[in-house]
């Protein structure tokens, strides 16, 4: 199903293939022989989401942009002859072209990726790592972004004290370290005031 948001509709070449069951909201360009499969959702909160040539989207996969007043905007641009598995979640975030991302894998707000990288199942790339082409994140490793460049490792803890120095929500969401109840009431708040804000439309 199309859907516009705010105004903007999804632009979809005519050789791509959308499934039935497959939701794209808002402003979301997908290219030429790019498949979409059952159970998609590309959602953009504002931010263009663009879907190059010959990409492939597996099934139940979450692909949005994320943006509101009170946090910065973070785009999604797909290269050409991706591939997305079942069950990926990617917010926010560039991945090159003739990648392969794998079943179970996220990818946050930020994070870059060049051509021909591969992410493993299950794979976490946090917001603002940078993998360069031809990069390879392992199957249930963690790529976290650090002074001397990305980190990726199996290791929970490693990344863990990586992580102090890569904090999501003030990437994310604009909002410094904080008692941790009062954190997640901002955020609440914040993406409470943007649902609020978004004008849904079927398109025919």
């Amino acid at each position: 199903m199309l859907i516009s948001r705010n105004g903007h509709a999804p632009v979809v070449h005519p050789t791509a293939l959308v499934a039935p069951s497959a939701h794209v909201i808002g402003d979301v360009t997908i290219g030429a022989e790019s498949f979409v499969d059952y159970n998609v959702v590309i959602a953009s909160a504002g931010p263009p989401i663009t879907i190059g040539e010959r990409v492939i989207i597996l099934a139940n996969a979450v692909i949005r942009s994320t943006s509101g007043e009170a946090r910065s905007p973070f785009s999604v641009h797909i290269g050409a002859e991706t591939l997305i598995s079942p069950l990926c979640a990617l917010a926010g975030c560039t991945v090159g072209a003739n990648c392969y991302i794998a079943t179970g894998s996220i990818v946050l707000q930020g994070a870059e990726m060049g051509d021909g990288v591969r992410v493993g199942a299950g794979a976490i790339v946090h917001a603002g790592a940078v993998i360069p082409p031809e990069g390879r994140v392992g199957l249930r490793h963690l790529a976290i972004p650090t002074a001397e460049g990305v980190l990726i490792t199996p290791d929970v803890a490693a990344a863990r004290g990586a992580l102090t120095t890569a904090d999501f929500f003030t990437e994310v969401f604009g909002q410094p370290p904080q008692d941790q109840t009062a954190l997640h009431r901002h955020v609440q708040a914040t993406l409470r005031a943007e649902v609020r804000a978004w004008h849904d439309e079927p398109l025919g």
